[in-house]
C-alpha cells in the first residue's frame, strides 16, 4: 500500500526513500515469487493456494502517470525511479493476473483478490481527483467478473464498507452465470476511523459502519454500535449438504464500559452485514462437516 512505499523523513514518495521503504518490507515478509519479467516487480505481486482457496495479491500503488484516471497516486512515478508495477490492461501484471484468474476458475473453490486501493469507496480516496484515489482500480473489476471473483479485500479510506457490483461470469466450458463481487474497505484495521467524506458517493455501497451501526447509549456507557477496530473474519468450510461455503464476517472489539463511562474492557462483537458465499462447482464436495480455512 501507499504505507509501504512512503519513505517518511528520509523523503516521503520521492526516490530513493520511497523504494527503500519497500524493500525493507519486501525484506521483512516473505511472498512467492510471481516470475516477473522485471525483477523488480518479482514478489510485489503473488498467489497463495490453500485448500480450495486461490488468493491473489497485487501491487495497485502506482498506474498509468500519462493519464490521471489510470493512475493511484499522484506521488509516484517511473520516471522518477519508482518500480512499483502498472496495473492497467496490456501491462505485465495485468496479463499475470488473468492468467492466475483463469487457472483459479478451474482449480479452486473460492478466489479472493486483496490489494491496498479500495475501488469503491465513500471515503476520501473515493473520488476521481483525489491524488491516491481508488477510483482507477475500477478498471479490473470486468476480469473479476469475467472469471467469477468472490471478494476483493482491499483498505484504504480506514473505515468499513462493503460494496457489491454484480456481472456475468464466462464458465471455462463456454456458459455463463451471474456473479456478485463482493468489495470490502477493511480500514478497520488500520490508523484511524473515518466516516464517509462529504459529497462523495458510493453508488455500490452495502454496508457502511458509519451509518448501519448507529451508537446507542445509556448515559454516558455506549450499549452498542459505533464504529471499531476490527477485521473481517472468513470461514471456508463445508455446509450440511457437503458443499463448499465461505463465511465472511466482519468482527470488531467492542469497548465495555460501567456506569460512569469509564472502559472496563472489550468484547468481541459483529456487525450485522454476515455474508455467505456457495462455493464454485469446480471441486468435489469435501467431506461433510469439515473445516478448511480459518481466517
Amino acid at each position: 500500500g501507499n504505507h509501504e512505499y512512503y519513505g517518511g523523513t528520509r523523503g516521503s514518495y520521492n526516490q530513493p526513500a520511497s523504494e527503500q521503504s519497500v524493500a525493507k518490507y519486501l525484506t521483512y515478509f516473505e511472498m512467492p515469487a510471481n516470475g516477473a519479467s522485471d525483477p523488480a516487480h518479482n514478489k510485489r505481486y503473488y498467489r497463495m493456494d490453500y485448500g480450495p482457496v486461490t488468493l491473489l495479491v497485487l501491487d495497485l500503488c502506482n498506474g498509468n502517470d500519462a493519464v490521471p484516471s489510470e493512475d493511484t497516486s499522484t506521488y509516484l512515478t517511473t520516471a522518477s525511479g519508482c518500480k512499483a508495477p502498472d496495473f492497467n490492461p496490456g501491462t505485465p501484471q495485468y496479463a499475470w493476473l488473468e492468467a492466475q484468474l483463469a487457472a483459479a476458475q478451474t482449480n479452486s473453490a473460492f478466489t479472493f483478490v486483496a490489494f491496498h486501493q479500495v475501488p469503491y469507496s465513500s471515503g476520501p480516496h473515493g473520488v476521481a481527483s483525489e491524488s491516491q484515489s481508488g477510483v482507477p482500480a475500477r478498471v479490473l473489476t470486468p476480469l473479476f467478473l469475467q472469471y467469477g471473483v468472490d471478494a476483493v479485500l482491499a483498505g484504504h479510506d480506514e473505515m468499513y464498507e462493503r460494496s457489491t457490483v454484480t456481472g456475468t461470469e464466462q464458465l471455462p466450458g463456454g456458459g455463463t452465470r451471474a456473479v456478485t463481487l463482493h468489495v470490502y474497505d477493511l480500514g478497520m484495521g488500520g490508523d484511524g476511523l473515518r466516516g464517509p467524506s462529504s459529497g462523495v458517493v458510493n453508488g455500490q455501497q452495502a454496508f457502511l459502519a458509519h451509518d448501519g451501526a448507529p451508537e446507542v447509549w445509556s448515559g454516558p456507557t455506549l450499549v452498542s454500535g459505533g464504529k471499531h477496530y476490527g477485521h473481517l473474519e472468513v470461514n471456508v468450510r463445508t455446509n450440511g449438504l457437503g458443499n463448499w461455503e465461505a463465511v465472511l464476517t466482519p468482527v470488531h472489539a467492542f469497548p465495555l464500559m460501567d456506569g460512569s463511562g469509564a472502559v472496563t474492557g472489550f468484547e468481541r462483537r459483529t456487525y450485522a452485514d454476515g455474508v455467505t458465499i456457495e462455493g464454485a462447482s469446480a471441486l468435489p464436495p469435501a467431506p461433510r462437516g469439515t473445516t478448511v480455512v480459518e481466517w
